[in-house]
């Protein structure tokens, strides 16, 4: 555990903002890390990252198992290979700039995709589409964090349960190799995954509530719901950046 108890108050406001941001993943298939790491980073930033990873793999498979019978299988095939490759790249991109220019850079290139999404492409459905897609998260996610809205963005013309489920599948993957990862290097300690415990019944509940706002996005709201989040997470990005 570390050296310092976490309060009854910061885990109450944790499990709030755990609920709230599963909620939103439930409903659009990203938008847990936007809601839950600038909460934990004012409450407890030394849970960071690795509480984060540890709560993302249970809401993924949730939601992925909630709304398998939509999942796209080959799409999360192409995009976890992707994702490798884009998390390699995020790596070789943090090596040679400041991590603050980074997150400038993905911020003004989300924002400018959901910009271009403003004209409606129709974007075929196929290899080079869910290898670009990951390609696209890996780097931003492994270089800002905010891997979720490449995914989304991509994704944004298909039916609601086939884009949250076939995200989800892409995200339980790409977390379980991050944990994988981490846990040797000694980044995520065992602090981390009691503090996870704690929160999962905020991934529960925002679970449970996301079934019933994700029927009602599906009802036409959802392409809108999924460009104003990506642009949430583009500004975060250049805000983070810009103040270091």
């Amino acid at each position: 555990m570390p050296s310092f108890e976490i309060s009854a108050g910061v885990l109450a406001a944790s499990l709030v903002a755990v609920a709230l941001g599963t909620v939103v993943q439930g409903s659009i298939g990203f938008g847990l890390a936007l809601v839950v790491v600038p909460t934990l980073t004012l409450l407890i930033p030394e849970s960071l990252p690795g509480t984060v990873l540890l709560i993302s793999l249970p809401s993924a498979v949730g939601l992925g198992l909630r709304e398998r019978g939509a999942i796209d299988g080959p799409q999360v095939l192409y995009s976890s290979i992707g994702r490798v490759f884009g998390a390699v790249g995020g790596v070789w991109l943090l090596a040679l700039f400041r991590d603050d220019s980074l997150a400038v850079l993905v911020g003004v290139l989300i924002l400018v995709a959901v910009a271009l999404s403003a004209f409606r492409p129709r974007l075929e459905v196929g290899v080079a589409l869910g290898v670009g897609a990951g390609f696209a998260s890996g780097v931003m996610g492994t270089a800002a964090g905010v891997g979720g809205p490449a995914m989304a963005l991509a994704y944004q013309n298909l039916p609601g349960p086939k884009l949250r489920s076939t995200i989800a599948a892409s995200f339980a993957i790409g977390t379980g190799i991050s944990l994988a990862a981490l846990i040797p290097s000694g980044t995520i300690h065992a602090w981390h995954l009691v503090f996870a415990l704690e929160l999962l019944p905020g991934v529960a509940a925002g679970l449970w509530l996301s079934g019933r706002t994700a029927r009602l996005l599906d009802g036409g709201w959802l392409r809108g719901a999924v460009l104003v989040f990506a642009t949430v997470g583009g500004a975060l990005a250049v805000v983070k950046g810009l103040l270091g």
